[in-house]
């Protein structure tokens, strides 16, 4: 025991009862994810056990000894030799309150921070991880697990998507780069913390469906049976109704709006103006993502401008565990629709999307999107690999425009086609290898005049 360490006055002060809750909620974490920090609790019991047979040994021996107190045989009887104990700098009073608390055993003293059948995972594509509330770390997701309170799934590829199914029959799914934590309940009504990315909720088919709680970093929703979507990064979050109704408030004051089918409210940090709904406007059929305006991007790295090149978009390497024991590195950039136009895009069969961009090194690219249902829930995913042949020499800046046909649905049983959805994100990226991608501009072109 090495009474240098700090967490062991922690553990101490833990145990006299004189910790503030954030201190208590570090304790807990210790003694669940350190088992030095348990076995130092076992010793202090130990010496603390010792300590009070040496504290009633004593008194004994003194009771004995006060003349007049016994008979002279009794004070001739002899004693065990004692072997004292050394506490260091710890106080013996800690120690003895130690020896009272842990023998009614360890779990006594780590309040649950999981309940588990919140909700549980009804489908799962791509990578997915769960941070446990019990400090447990686990890579793809599988259905049927079950999550509780503390729980955080998280979606770190492009191409993931996660549902989640609610007591009610009702679910919620997160689509790629978007970080979920399950929260205490407020009076039985789920909790959910949307910390970055985009949610849906799809209600039940039953006659009654649970009012779900939604924070993100802007704003905290009351959704009592919506059909509705949440797009949210650290200093933004689009609330959209689709069914039902929402009642939105903004994190830095107490004032509230319903929000009502149909209608949607942005929350920005920073913007003095209290929160409006409005109609959700028209969808558009055009769309060009302006990256020399330096918008938010999901992934990826800016690079200094070259050539003729205004903005350069470079990847970034991302982790994909595709189980426990394998993982496959990516290099991917992708952006939000949503953060550069306040329309909806509107997906045709012949709509065409146009990246511009290079590679340093030959290498096939994968290009893709995801989509969801106009006023409606996700829809899925849309992949196609571009190889080199296509692209052109490295080096070389190159445009290609890409039917929507081309692209493969990675979720076929969500929709098989991308006609008539709504445009959320775009992504590229390089498998396995840095190949020096860079995106230059991406468009969505219409489809041609009949």
């Amino acid at each position: 025991m090495n009474p240098g360490q700090p967490n062991h006055e922690l553990l101490l002060r833990h145990l006299d009862g004189r910790l503030t809750p954030e201190e208590q909620a570090e304790v807990a974490r210790h003694l669940r994810e350190d088992a030095s920090a348990r076995a130092f609790l076992r010793e202090v019991a130990e010496q603390a056990v010792m300590v009070a047979e040496l504290e009633r040994i004593g008194a004994c021996r003194e009771e004995l000894t006060r003349p007049g107190s016994f008979p002279e045989e009794a004070r001739k009887r002899s004693f065990p030799k004692v072997i004292p104990v050394d506490f260091r700098t710890w106080q013996w009073g800690l120690a003895a309150v130690a020896a009272i608390a842990l023998p009614i055993g360890f779990t006594l003293l780590l309040p649950p921070t999981n309940h588990p059948g919140t909700v549980q995972v009804s489908k799962v594509t791509g990578a997915s991880q769960l941070f446990g509330a019990n400090g447990r770390i686990q890579n793809a997701l599988t259905i049927g697990t079950t999550l509780g309170i503390g729980d955080t799934v998280e979606t770190p590829s492009c191409g993931a998507w996660i549902e989640l199914r609610l007591k009610d029959g009702s679910a919620l799914t997160i689509a790629g780069h978007s970080t979920l934590r399950i929260l205490e309940p407020d009076g039985g009504r789920p909790r959910f913390k949307l910390i970055q990315g985009s949610l849906w909720r799809r209600p039940g088919t039953g006659q009654t469906t649970t009012t779900v709680l939604i924070d993100t970093p802007t704003v905290a929703a009351e959704l009592p049976a919506a059909q509705f979507d949440v797009q949210t990064s650290s200093d933004k979050t689009l609330v959209r109704v689709n069914e039902g109704l929402a009642r939105v408030r903004p994190q830095w004051d107490a004032s509230s709006l319903e929000v009502t089918k149909g209608h949607q409210v942005a929350a920005a940090l920073g913007r003095k103006e209290p929160l409006a709904m409005v109609p959700q406007p028209e969808p558009i059929n055009y769309w060009a993502c302006d990256l020399w305006q330096v918008p938010e991007v999901i992934l990826g790295r800016w690079l200094p401008p070259g050539g003729t090149e205004r903005a350069r978009l470079g990847v970034e390497p991302l982790l994909w565990p595709v189980s426990e024991q394998t993982s496959v590195m990516l290099y991917a950039a992708a952006l939000a629709a949503w953060k550069s136009t306040e329309h909806p895009v509107l997906l045709h069969e012949d709509s065409k999307l146009v990246f511009r961009g290079r590679t340093e090194r030959s290498h096939t690219v994968r290009f893709g999107f995801s989509a969801q249902k106009i006023r409606g829930v996700f829809a899925g995913k849309f992949e196609v690999d571009i190889p080199t042949a296509e692209l052109g020499p490295a080096g070389a800046t190159w445009e290609i425009a890409l039917p929507l046909g081309r692209f493969r649905p990675l979720q076929p049983q969500l929709s098989g086609s991308p006609d008539g959805l709504e445009l959320t994100d775009v992504y590229a990226l390089t498998v396995k290898d840095d190949a020096g991608l860079e995106i230059n501009h991406i468009e969505l072109t219409p489809p041609p005049q009949p």
